[in-house]
């Protein structure tokens, strides 16, 4: 099994100036975390780390989770990058621990252009603000806007060309950086997908590269009943796109009609969505790289006055999973693997505040970095 074996990294556990200003000095998402509290029997919540709730900007700390990734199969992050028309989000740990770590090289990176709009979590507002807007965790305000423009397009090309894209373990397929983008709707409704590929493809050009490798995620969306946008790709391939992923896969068959009494379902059913979905996504013939989501639980940002019964569609709240297990998920692995595509993609190394997590904790240890080991025989 020669794939690559990239976790996506949500760099949300440090301070940042702008949690500062918005939520005050020293917050991070551990602070959510810290404060969940379980919403029924067997809830595993708060999720705590085996290492404690540690600041993941120091370089001594990514240093190890470098090698402890490593060690257990993986060959690549996939960061979540933020970028506002030039202004940078959550960037510390890229920026000033990865890329300054001294066993950088043990791992491959890339980015991921989380390009869609940041909000307030509920968890942080009152109470008659509860529900999240749309799939990005807002509730009563919106604090970063997404706005595309080709000069913006051209400008984040030239940033991480000079920062990124030329680093010796930059993520790189046929001598072409990786970039991808979460949000193809965002994106394609400002710049047509000809368009988009054409700005991008010539900007990588002028600054030196014989182009980008352009993977294009299609999960995350309200297309269907598994939010998971399938009927997006013959318009991808048609511009010349080089490969797709569903950044998440999580809606069971029965996702829109689970009692309000208690809106959880097991990870079974999360299972057979993923191999579904990969199907439905390979019918339309463009490369595709599987992707396995470790589980969901969203509550860490839920407001903290919701208990159940609740309207979790009202509310704009995804089910919560369980039993999500290590072997459940080497299962999925497996069959990943199995597909031979250049890379399986494993949502998420650190998503801990939506229930998705490869770091060992105090549930299953390092459970799912064991099976990672085990399967790729790395």
């Amino acid at each position: 099994m020669n794939s690559e074996i990239f976790a996506i990294y949500f760099p949300s556990w440090h301070p940042d100036r702008h949690y500062e200003k918005w939520y005050g000095k020293g917050f991070s998402e551990w602070e959510l975390l810290k404060t969940t509290r379980p919403l029924f029997e067997g809830h595993c919540q708060p999720k705590k780390p085996l290492w404690g709730y540690f600041d993941e900007s120091s370089p001594e700390m990514m240093a190890k989770q470098i090698d402890l990734a490593a060690d257990n199969g993986i060959t690549g992050f996939l960061f979540d990058w933020y970028w506002y028309g030039g202004e940078q989000f959550l960037e510390k740990p890229l920026d000033e621990a990865f890329l300054n770590a001294p066993n950088r090289g043990r791992l491959k990176f890339a980015l991921m252009w989380a390009n869609h709009n940041w909000g307030m979590w509920p968890a942080m507002d009152d109470d008659k603000h509860q529900a999240m807007n749309g799939n990005v965790n807002q509730s009563s305000q919106l604090f970063l806007k997404m706005a595309h423009t080709e000069e913006d397009l051209r400008n984040v090309v030239d940033f991480c060309c000079d920062k990124y894209f030329h680093c010796d373990n930059y993520w790189k397929i046929d001598g072409k950086p990786v970039f991808s983008f979460f949000s193809t709707g965002t994106l394609f409704k400002v710049i047509p997908h000809a368009d988009a590929r054409r700005i991008l493809q010539e900007q990588a050009r002028k600054n030196g590269l014989p182009g980008l490798f352009l993977l294009m995620n299609i999960g995350c969306n309200n297309d269907n009943a598994y939010f998971c946008g399938w009927d997006r790709v013959p318009p991808i391939k048609d511009a010349g796109f080089d490969a797709v992923f569903a950044y998440n896969i999580v809606a069971p068959e029965n996702y829109m009609t689970l009692p309000q009494e208690r809106p959880v379902f097991d990870y079974d059913g999360m299972m057979k969505s993923q191999e579904y979905c990969w199907g439905r996504i390979e019918e339309k013939g463009l490369l595709h790289f599987p992707s396995v989501t470790l589980g969901l639980d969203v509550s860490p940002r839920w407001s903290r006055s919701v208990k159940f019964p609740m309207d979790y569609i009202k509310l704009g709240y995804c089910p919560i999973c369980i039993n999500n297990t290590p072997d459940k998920f080497g299962v999925m692995l497996r069959k990943a693997l199995d597909k031979k595509a250049p890379a399986v993609i494993i949502n998420a190394w650190n998503e801990w505040s939506e229930g998705m997590a490869l770091i060992p904790d105090e549930q299953y240890q390092d459970g799912f970095l064991r099976q990672i080991k085990k399967i790729s025989g790395r």
